[in-house]
């Protein structure tokens, strides 16, 4: 199984309403494709993980980077070999990192999303560490199963899992 995690910038802002229709979107191509993923947004810097075989996320990735909606595609990580899918629970969702719940249950005060915006190479360990706290925060919200038994793809989120402030 592959695991592509990239970062992108959108070429214009979107409101929270027009990033959840994308997300929703995004699910239905990627649950048809057996792709799962998860990402993360902050002033229209999106962190981004797909998994799935490695066919599947290859097609993925080359529509994603074809859209013009964004650009400054980084793969910021790839594995290749994956046991099990690390984002399983949706085909694609996700969370607007100026949730201040969520900094303060994950890091405590003093933290942001200042780090996905800057334009510097992002160390995979802070990118695959952050995607994965943020999922977990996620799952526990929605009251969800991080690493459902199915290996069927990933469900199509409700507008309520897509957490904001």
């Amino acid at each position: 199984m592959l695991q592509i995690v990239f970062r992108s910038q959108l070429t214009r802002l979107l409101s929270y309403t027009d990033i959840q229709r994308l997300c929703l979107v995004a699910a239905r191509k990627n649950r048809k494709a057996g792709v799962t993923g998860f990402m993360v947004e902050c002033g229209g810097v999106f962190l981004t993980a797909i998994e799935g075989e490695t066919r599947d996320v290859d097609e993925t990735f080359d529509r994603i980077n074809r859209d013009t909606r964004h650009d400054h595609m980084e793969v910021v990580y790839s594995e290749n070999g994956l046991e099990r899918r690390r984002f399983g629970a949706w085909s694609m969702n996700v969370m607007f990192l100026d949730d201040d719940a969520f900094w303060q249950a994950v890091f405590g005060s003093g933290f942001s999303c200042d780090e996905l915006l800057s334009n510097r190479a992002l160390e995979p360990a802070f990118a695959l560490g952050l995607l994965a706290m943020a999922y977990q925060y996620a799952c526990v919200q929605a009251k969800m199963a991080p690493y459902p038994p199915s290996t069927k793809p990933g469900r199509i989120p409700r507008i309520g899992h897509m957490f904001r402030r």
